[in-house]
């Protein structure tokens, strides 16, 4: 029994000597910031956007919830950091940008080595690198942000739940900030970010912002966005393609097919190896159902098999236009130099597969079939 006192006291009399948390961070003394953007402004220099909640209510309101605003604020500087301390010097709280959902990047900064601006959310142990970057077409990043404010509603929120819906229905692929950094220091694996634009007072996923290392290089847009998506190997929970197989009906709407991906399995297969004319097919299986057949002729074994065919065909030729694209701009998004070099290694770390990539023969070989066709299966 003495010795339990003993034990007890001795606990308690070191207790009164620890410290507390060092590094707490009470939310009373900073400010989250969810959302952020980055520009070149007109003078050449790098500006950061933020979106910031000011107290909008006296002390005592504040104790019982208050009222606060939410404002968009921006500051430059030569570097990100500068810009940054520049920012401290216009809020009453310290910045915390560790719960930061969001960061959109403006295209005039995309189109230059990327890394370099990242560089600082690489350095700092509490940077957001679960953040998702994404490209905003023409014009400043920060102008996404002062519409989202405008119109009153949660810009995180809004952002954060309008690249998730795309990324669900396969449009685009979602990165973050840890995800794209190794793609930026090698040559053997290209990545694409969301591409969004302002249109009037809607803010639209327009598709996926290539990259060819650091820097943004094209784009794909709308359906080719979702092919491109699906060749990567990137599909999510659905997917929705429009297809037009025909030319020869006088009704326009029976010329085409609306289908929805429900399992997409893709392979990478290497039919030619030999670094001087690498050849390489890219199978795709789709499984899907139909969404929308205006011809209403889907009543036999005969005539589904001839719509899987022509889907089929219809997609490959899209898909040999996209790869032509992606090739051309020296992205290689599919992932085909890291498996290479995966397993081929011997032969590949003498590669120089940015040099050799543009010239590579890819072969898109799409197979489609429609397991259900609307209520009747």
């Amino acid at each position: 029994m003495r010795i339990k006192k003993a034990v007890l006291i001795s606990l308690m009399c070191a207790s009164l000597t620890l410290a507390g948390c060092w590094d707490q961070n009470l939310l009373k003394d900073i400010s989250l910031v969810l959302t952020a953007s980055l520009d070149v402004d007109h003078d050449g220099k790098n500006k950061i956007g933020i979106t910031y909640r000011k107290v909008q209510s006296s002390q005592a309101e504040q104790e019982t919830g208050g009222s606060f605003i939410t404002t968009v604020l921006s500051a430059s500087g030569h570097t990100i950091r500068e810009a940054r301390f520049q920012l401290d010097k216009l809020v009453d709280q310290r910045i915390d940008t560790s719960k930061q959902r969001v960061l959109l990047i403006g295209e005039k900064m995309a189109e230059k080595p990327l890394f370099p601006y990242l560089d600082v959310f690489y350095r700092d142990p509490k940077s957001p690198l679960l953040a998702h970057p994404a490209v905003v077409k023409d014009g400043e990043a920060i102008e996404v942000l002062k519409l989202i404010v405008r119109q009153k509603l949660i810009v995180s929120k809004y952002l954060t739940n309008l690249l998730t819906s795309a990324n669900a229905e396969s449009n685009i692929s979602m990165e973050n900030l840890q995800s794209i950094r190794s793609s930026m220091l090698t040559a053997d694996k290209d990545f694409a970010l969301p591409y969004l634009s302002i249109n009037g007072q809607t803010i639209k996923v327009e598709g996926s912002a290539l990259f060819s290392g650091q820097r943004k290089v094209t784009e794909v847009l709308g359906q080719d966005s979702t092919l491109l998506t699906l060749l990567s190997g990137q599909f999510n929970k659905s997917a929705n393609i429009n297809l037009k197989l025909w030319d020869k009906y006088k009704m326009d709407i029976e010329n085409y097919l609306s289908l929805g991906i429900t399992d997409a399995t893709r392979k990478i297969v290497f039919i030619d190896t030999d670094p001087q004319h690498i050849k390489v097919k890219i199978r795709l299986k789709l499984n899907a159902r139909v969404l929308e057949y205006p011809k209403d002729k889907l009543n036999s074994y005969t005539a589904i098999d001839q719509i899987n065919k022509q889907a089929s065909a219809n997609l490959n030729s899209q898909a040999r236009s996209v790869i032509s694209h992606i090739q051309e701009h020296n992205s290689d998004i599919l992932g085909i130099g890291r498996k290479y070099q995966t397993h081929y290694y011997e032969r590949g770390k003498r590669l120089n597969w940015r040099g050799v990539y543009p010239s590579i023969e890819i072969i898109p070989d799409i197979k489609v079939n429609i397991s259900q066709i609307g209520i009747v299966n």
